[in-house]
This record gives structure tokens, sequence and C-alpha cells, in this order.
């Protein structure tokens, strides 16, 4: 009988050379998640100026409107527009509820809005940017980091990263149907000739 492979050692040692490349893409993995966050960023732009936006990024009852999966902010200190306000958070998502203290890091008005929340599952970095392009046109930048606290939700949160980008796009979706029903509309000034 013919031997079909004639160097199986070349078979071998590519078969190890796989594994260990396997070993080593885990093992690289395991080291980078110790301390990892995940940063989501998602961004649309709006035919409403950024007065017009601002209320809505911020307020604690608007944002419960728009935002996915949030379904009650409760002050607990402060304005939200104000740093160091603090809220107590209140999410779901597919029948789980938890909460988180948040905390507002940055204000600048009708441009930027951050916060800081901390959960027994994670800490959140949520920052919305209001960049307007024209009288009646604005670009909203949402950036959201996630830390996990639980290493294995670490190692494994690429399964969910997907569902977080959905969520603010989700979220893009209904700040733009909340602004249609409720916000003055927005008329450029056209050049009279």
């Amino acid at each position: 009988m013919k031997d079909r492979f004639r160097d199986w050692n070349l078979y071998h040692k590519s078969v190890v050379a796989a594994l260990a490349a396997f070993a080593v893409s885990v093992i690289f993995r395991l080291i980078i998640v110790i301390d990892a966050g995940f940063e989501i960023s998602e961004e649309a732009v709006l035919p409403y100026s950024a007065e017009a936006i601002w209320p809505w990024a911020t307020s604690d009852e608007n944002r419960e409107r728009w935002q996915a999966e949030l379904i009650d902010l409760q002050r607990l200190k402060g304005e939200a527009t104000e740093t160091d306000a603090t809220r107590l958070v209140f999410w779901r998502k597919r029948g789980k509820r938890w909460h988180a203290m948040e905390q507002t890091s940055e204000v600048l008005p009708g441009r930027v809005f951050a916060t800081i929340q901390e959960s027994d599952n994670d800490q959140r970095w949520f920052r919305i940017e209001l960049k307007p392009e024209g009288e009646c046109s604005t670009r909203v930048l949402i950036t959201e980091v996630i830390r996990p606290k639980a290493y294995n939700a670490r190692f494994w949160f690429f399964r969910e990263k997907d569902d977080h980008a959905e969520k603010w796009e989700t979220s893009l979706e209904a700040l733009d149907r909340w602004l249609e029903k409720r916000a003055p509309a927005c008329v450029a000034d056209a050049p009279q000739g």
C-alpha cells in the first residue's frame, strides 16, 4: 500500500503549531481582559438644532423616554446638568432588572453631557456629544464604555457587544421620533433673492 502522505513529521508539526497558536491566543485574551473596558459608539445626524436636542439628552424624564433599557431615573442630589449630581438609574433587559448609581462627570451646556455609573455588575461611562452641522442639523454622538466587574463577563463580552450597539441605534431612532413629536420645527433661514 502506497503512503499518500509522505512526510508525517510535517503533519504532526503543523498540528502542534495550530494547537500552540490556539493556546497562545486564549492566553493572550485571558491577559488583555484582566482590566478591560469595552467601548460602544453610535452616531446619527438629526434634523434639529442642538438647543432642541439638549433637554432630551440631559433631562431625567426625557432620558427615560428615548434611552433603550432605561426604565427610571431618581434624582438624589443636584440637577442632572450639574457636575457631581447623582441619581439612581434603573435598567431592564430581557426581563432582568438592576440599578446603578449615576454621577454627572462632565457638562458643557448644549454640547456635552457625561456620566459615570456604578452597579453591582459593572461600571459604565456614558457620554453624549452634540455637534451642530448647521442651523437645523446636529450630529449626535453617543459613547459608552462598559467594564464588567466579573472576569468571565469581561472575557465573553464580545458576545454582547452587538446587543449594546443595537441598544444605542434603537435609542437614537427613539430620540428622533420624540423630537419629531415634541421639538419645535427647525426652519433654516433661506437666502432671499
